[in-house]
């Protein structure tokens, strides 16, 4: 038996139906949410960027979504890049401790960074280009919906 999904809030904008709302917000939907992540969270990123632009048209609806996935994106890059240095560090504890007894975090970013793989280096990079395009994209977003809003109806 089939229940019909409530709408989050920003998507109230426009008026869909059952099967609208089951690929935007089914099973399937949201594939930018992994399986590890939170779909609640992600609606109250995607209800804050509409609040902040409070979009009119379809158009500005779309923006809106646009930059809440890459703010998504931007934050899950930026996880990834923090737990490939925490788990190097963590491998090499007792190795650093070893060679400098009182190393600082610094020093321990720094050994770590030093001691990367060529593939996990190649996956750090990846994951900085995509956050910096994900930046461009949700600034560039953000300057058309400014412009958008200067011009009247």
């Amino acid at each position: 038996m089939k229940t019909t999904i409530e709408p989050p809030h920003s998507r109230r904008f426009t008026r869909t139906t059952t099967a609208e709302n089951e690929l935007l917000l089914g099973e399937d939907a949201l594939s930018l949410i992994t399986c590890v992540e939170d779909r609640q969270l992600f609606a109250g990123v995607r209800d804050s960027v509409h609040q902040q632009f409070a979009p009119r048209t379809l158009y500005e609806q779309n923006m809106a979504d646009s930059i809440a996935e890459d703010l998504w994106r931007k934050s899950r890059f930026s996880t990834a890049e923090t737990a490939a240095l925490s788990a190097t560090i963590e491998r090499d504890w007792e190795l650093i401790s070893k060679e400098c007894a009182n190393a600082d975090p610094a020093y321990r970013t720094f050994a770590a960074l030093r001691d990367l793989g060529p593939r996990e280096v190649a996956c750090l990079c990846a994951a900085q280009e995509s956050e910096t395009r994900a930046w461009r994209r949700s600034r560039s977003d953000a300057a058309v919906l400014a412009a958008l809003r200067a011009k009247p109806l």
